[in-house]
């Protein structure tokens, strides 16, 4: 376990010499879908409350995990919660990104996942990595992933990950995201 929790801290903190994760700071701007049968939920936010991601999303999980590493069921999304930090990344979504910040590098990407740290709220990923691991374990619908405050909770509407500790999350799936 504890190769596994270096292994994810080093995914983190990005490939290679180089690259670094960027934290956006700041709301995005809200987004529209371009298809009328998927239409895209832009950012929103709620007061931070003791709600946690599986209240918000629905029933509560019925399987609660310590995974550090895991991914949806379908394989398109892919998470990964350590120390202050929950992270999830998509691969297929139809939802529109909301312009790049300046203050995120050209050099890195933008968009390709949500965060949710220890402080704040949710925000886009700006960074050269990606949490999606093929091999990691896929998180059954209506189970959880519990590590330190976050959680995180796969449904067949997505990935909800949730800091307990100040009740700021997001949303994750091919036709929205929410941010809160």
């Amino acid at each position: 376990m504890a190769a596994l929790l270096i292994v994810a801290a080093g995914m983190l903190a990005g490939c290679g010499g180089a690259t670094k994760t960027v934290i956006v700071q700041g709301p995005p701007s809200q987004s529209t879908a371009s298809t009328a049968t998927t239409p895209a939920t832009g950012t929103s936010r709620a007061p931070a409350t003791s709600t946690t991601g599986a209240a918000r999303s629905g029933e509560a999980p019925s399987r609660f995990l310590a995974l550090a590493a895991f991914q949806s069921p379908t394989g398109n999304i892919g998470c990964m919660i350590v120390s202050e930090l929950a992270r999830c990344d998509i691969v297929s979504h139809s939802w529109q990104l909301p312009p790049r910040p300046s203050s995120c590098p050209q050099i890195v990407d933008f968009g390709q996942g949500l965060e949710v740290g220890s402080a704040g709220t949710a925000r886009f990923v700006c960074a050269g990595d990606t949490v999606r691991e093929p091999a990691s374990p896929k998180l059954a619908y209506g189970s959880a992933s519990r590590v330190g405050p976050f959680e995180c909770v796969s449904r067949s509407s997505g990935m909800t990950c949730t800091d307990a500790a100040t009740g700021h999350g997001f949303q994750l799936s091919i036709q929205r995201y929410q941010l809160f």
